[in-house]
């Protein structure tokens, strides 16, 4: 016994000790003692995504800050490293990095939709606590009030009192209900989520019939699925589904109706056949969706529809957009007066699917880009921590400008890392910068941070007059066919490193010294980076579809050199007739008396003559 008390003891001085650090270290074998008690408010991140680096100053501050929560409103912060407690993460339902969610006595309350910032989430924490305090001090109340000895009869005629004021309250509340939709037909309304960045767990939310109604009302887009359980093309869709809501974290709202269980909402919109995709929000009737279900044309089509090409912002809405954003264009502009210029939005459009393009005429965003208001409007591109402004501030549309930004956009569009994707895999793959691509496991975080060093190695050394390279990963599970065929690289566990030359149809696996590319031996890539030509390189098409490049590429070659195509067939030509009319002159003419000349030679003189 006197062991078992001695182990007890250390054992709660211990999770004393933990619960009492500022901010803990939460893992699959402590978090249930942990957090069983009290309130938390805990940070699922990754060391290696840059949005979770750039919350780390904050959470620090604000863990440091309001410690003194711990004791005088049993308030904790805690955090979970989702790179080594995945399935703990997953059991939490993280769909992206950093995720904060609010855990009370063990469970789960709800996740925090602001921004990933010290002072939304320091007012969060204060509206928490007084809710709680008050539910509190309400329930005391109640509990004295339950104390007090009330004869029956009155008791009884009280629970009528009070179930008649219930009664009445529902239908006023339903009645106002009523007349707020009233009041909010063609009115330009907050969606069901007001003022949250929109999709911020990149999923799909099951929807109910009034959520309808208010997304009908409303200008905020979501594309819905109307399905059925039983439906078959449903359940080959539903994956599709699920990796275009996670595509579409921040950009678009997405859901879904299950139309056996909702079949008068169904029948509203006119659902007749499964599965039925509509994007709502726009002004006027929903658009269906009725190309092929691909996830590269789901996500094209949802934002294509999902509301003005350029996205005005304040700036806690451009930190929340930023947040789940690895690269964005932000024109900012000072009043009305220069607003958002036709030249921005036209090109916005052709990047829709790439970049988004967000505009902020917010004081604070000016600072926090280092400009003066005698520097705009301006244009910058936000990533890896940084940003880079666009050296002119001539917006007219004209196609000089356009050319100009349009280059200057292309030039600097990809991270330090792009992962590969619906969004950005043709612009990547089919572009024409050579691409080095990381085929890894999703899970393999230490391939991954590798890679990033070498990126990042790379970017530093690289010189202005040099090739612009983009550093690329490919999942391995997503891409295991396409890898398979492009690049012979079959399905496993290992990370592989290959360099595509997409205009030449060519990739290289192995450096100047024909060892393979790996992620260990750095110093063969960057110098196989350097000598491209010195490389040995294999092809990415198949044999019927090198002969359609050829042929395709001669054409090309023609009608861009038609000039000197059109002499060479004429000398040619000339040599072909010359050389059939001499072997075979009334074929060719059509006997004595042809239109066309033989140039047959006649005979020749002879001493009979």
């Amino acid at each position: 016994m006197k062991l078992f008390s001695i182990a007890s003891t250390i054992l709660i001085g211990y999770l004393v000790n933990i619960v009492n650090a500022k901010s803990v270290e939460l893992n699959a074998d402590n978090v249930n003692d942990i957090i069983s008690s009290g309130t938390w408010l805990i940070e699922h991140f990754s060391p290696y995504c840059i949005h979770c680096r750039n919350f780390a100053p904050d959470w620090k501050r604000l863990s440091e800050d309001l410690d003194n929560l711990a004791e005088e409103s049993n308030f904790h912060f805690g955090t979970i490293d989702c790179s080594t407690q995945g399935d703990l993460c997953e059991e939490h339902d993280i769909m992206g990095y950093p995720t904060v969610q609010l855990w009370e006595n063990g469970e789960k309350i709800e996740q925090y939709k602001g921004a990933n910032k010290y002072d939304p989430l320091t007012e969060y924490i204060k509206q928490r606590i007084a809710s709680t305090s008050d539910a509190k001090l309400e329930q005391e109340v109640v509990d004295e009030e339950d104390e007090e000895i009330v004869p029956p009869q009155i008791e009884e005629a009280e629970e009528e009192d009070e179930e008649e004021e219930e009664e009445e309250e529902e239908e006023q509340e339903k009645d106002e209900q009523d007349d707020k939709y009233v009041e909010q037909d063609g009115e330009d309304e907050k969606n069901i989520d007001s003022g949250v960045l929109p999709n911020p767990g990149g999923i799909s939310v099951n929807l109910d019939g009034e959520q309808m109604k208010e997304i009908a009302l409303n200008n905020v887009p979501w594309f819905v699925k109307f399905y059925a359980p039983w439906c078959p093309h449903c359940k080959n869709l539903a994956p599709t589904w699920s990796e275009m809501a996670s595509e579409l974290r921040g950009q678009v709202n997405v859901g879904e109706v299950n139309c056996d269980a909702l079949p008068a909402v169904c029948e509203a919109y006119e659902i007749r056949g499964f599965p039925t995709l509509k994007i709502f929000g726009q002004d006027g009737e929903p658009v269906q969706y009725t190309s092929d279900r691909s996830l590269v044309s789901l996500v094209k089509f949802a934002n294509a529809h999902s509301g003005p090409s350029v996205k005005e912002l304040d700036i806690n809405e451009l930190d929340q957009y930023l947040s789940v954003k690895d690269v964005a264009l932000i024109y900012l502009h000072k009043t009305k007066e220069n607003e958002i210029p036709e030249l921005v939005q036209k090109i916005a459009g052709q990047f829709t699917s790439t970049i988004p393009f967000y505009a902020t005429q917010d004081e604070q965003s000016f600072k926090r880009f280092n400009l003066a208001p005698s520097d705009l409007p301006a244009i910058l591109i936000a990533k890896d921590d940084a940003y880079r402004i666009y050296p002119s501030h001539d917006f007219e549309n004209n196609k000089a400008n356009r050319e100009a930004l349009i280059n200057w956009i292309e030039k600097e569009q990809y991270p330090l890392i792009s992962k590969l994707g619906p969004s950005n895999q043709q612009s990547i793959l089919q572009g024409n910068a050579p691409v080095v691509i990381n085929i890894v496991n999703a899970k393999d975080t230490v391939s991954q941070s590798k890679f990033r060093n070498i990126a990042n190695v790379w970017s530093k050394s690289l010189k202005s007059d040099q090739i612009k390279i983009i550093f690329a990963e490919m999942d391995r599970a997503m891409w295991k066919d396409y890898v398979r065929n492009k690049f012979n690289v079959q399905h496993d566990e290992t990370a592989k490193i290959v360099i595509l030359d997409a205009p030449n149809y060519t990739y290289f696996a192995k450096d100047v010294n024909n060892e393979p590319l790996s992620i260990d031996k750095p110093e063969g890539l960057y110098i196989g980076l350097k000598n491209l030509q010195k490389l040995k390189g294999e092809s990415t098409l198949l044999a019927h579809q090198k002969i359609g490049v050829s042929i395709s590429r001669s054409v090309d070659w023609i009608f861009a050199h038609w000039i000197v195509s059109f002499l060479g067939f004429g000398i040619l030509g000339s040599f072909v007739y010359r050389y059939l009319t001499f072997h075979n002159p009334k074929r060719i003419s059509g006997g004595s008396g042809g239109v066309l000349p033989s140039f047959r030679p006649v005979d020749t003189y002879t001493h009979k003559d």
